[in-house]
């Protein structure tokens, strides 16, 4: 081989590695405008947040003071759109991954299971129907509820250690659903049922139950609010991540300080002494934590990240209402048994 041919094939193998450099080395490479646009997604997210809260809370204000059959009717509605979510993420969970069959279940994703979920929808006419007063039976009624809440935490303790809330027990989905949704919903009726009318400064004279269930609602969204945001500027230690990653024990404590202050001061605005008020504060606090780890240790185990997009910027009705489920039987006993109401 000639000394001119060796030239020339080195200059060529030069050429060919200097031009593969500068094709990689010729400024930074443009991510289609993705940073650029991450704050104004971040903005729209914020916004239809906000919107969605205020069409909810002016909902469910509408209905607190409307009367007790409209409230009643209210909650029959959001119980449906409950159930319905919780029936279709169960429903398409057993059609992709079967869980083991038993001799009683009932079917994968069949009627049976769908029909005894849609049963709950009776629960919030049932508890409508019960005496207000301090009966036993009303007490029972709300015993039972408080008896599914701690069933319910305890099934979110184990799901905490092995990563599984309901396990082999997904088979009986629809009677998880009627009891968790149906029940726990028919709960804010017996709120509402408490008798009697108070007088609270500005609005004048109305039911007792309606600010009740108001003020039960305020210390739950404190509760979520104080945790969201001191778990986004200062946590730093993972509250349970096997359920939920992104919840910290500093957001949780931050929560449960929010849900006693708003608790202590909407409550003595409404004429209920302040040790009482810092009580139903503090339940809010642990329960409504206890409330929405529940269900993402639900959702964790069906693989889904909400139970629905029914309203935008926080999911389903069930994403919403989780941390009330908690709340709502346990504030009812309080202040029936303690409180004196």
């Amino acid at each position: 081989m000639t000394n001119s041919r060796i030239a020339r094939i080195t200059r060529s193998i030069v050429h060919a590695k200097v031009g593969a450099v500068s094709s990689t080395e010729t400024g930074p490479v443009r991510l289609s405008g993705t940073k650029a646009q991450a704050p104004a997604r971040a903005r729209g997210s914020l916004f239809k947040r906000i919107l969605t809260t205020i069409v909810g809370v002016s909902y469910f204000l509408s209905l607190c003071f409307w009367g007790t059959l409209p409230f009643c009717i209210g909650v029959t509605v959001v119980a449906a759109l409950g159930i319905f979510e919780f029936v279709d993420a169960y429903t398409s969970r057993a059609q992709a991954d079967p869980p083991r069959q038993t001799a009683l279940s009932p079917g994968n994703g069949g009627l049976i299971n769908r029909l005894v979920a849609w049963l709950g929808l009776l629960l919030p006419w049932a508890a409508f129907v019960l005496p207000t007063t301090r009966s036993p039976i009303t007490l029972a009624y709300a015993g039972v509820m408080a008896a599914l809440v701690a069933l319910f935490t305890w099934t979110l303790i184990r799901a905490a250690r092995t990563g599984r809330a309901l396990g082999r027990r997904r088979i009986f989905y629809g009677a998880v659903g009627c009891v968790y949704v149906g029940f726990l919903f028919s709960s804010f009726v017996l709120l509402r049922g408490i008798p009697g009318r108070i007088a609270v400064a500005p609005f004048g004279m109305a039911h007792t139950g309606a600010w009740i269930v108001l003020y039960a609602a305020a210390c739950v969204w404190a509760t979520d609010t104080l945790a969201y945001f001191v778990g986004r500027t200062c946590g730093r230690t993972p509250l349970a991540p096997t359920v939920s990653p992104g919840k910290t024990v500093e957001g949780a404590i931050g929560g449960l300080a929010g849900a006693a202050v708003v608790g202590v001061s909407f409550g003595v605005w409404i004429h209920l002494p302040w040790y009482h008020s810092l009580v139903v504060g503090i339940i809010a606090g642990l329960a409504g934590q206890l409330g929405d780890l529940f269900e993402s240790a639900l959702k964790r185990e069906i693989g889904i990240k909400d139970f629905g997009q029914l309203m935008p910027g926080h999911g389903g009705m069930l994403d919403r209402a989780d941390s009330l489920l908690f709340v709502m039987p346990l504030a009812y006993l309080y202040l029936r048994l303690c409180a004196g109401l």
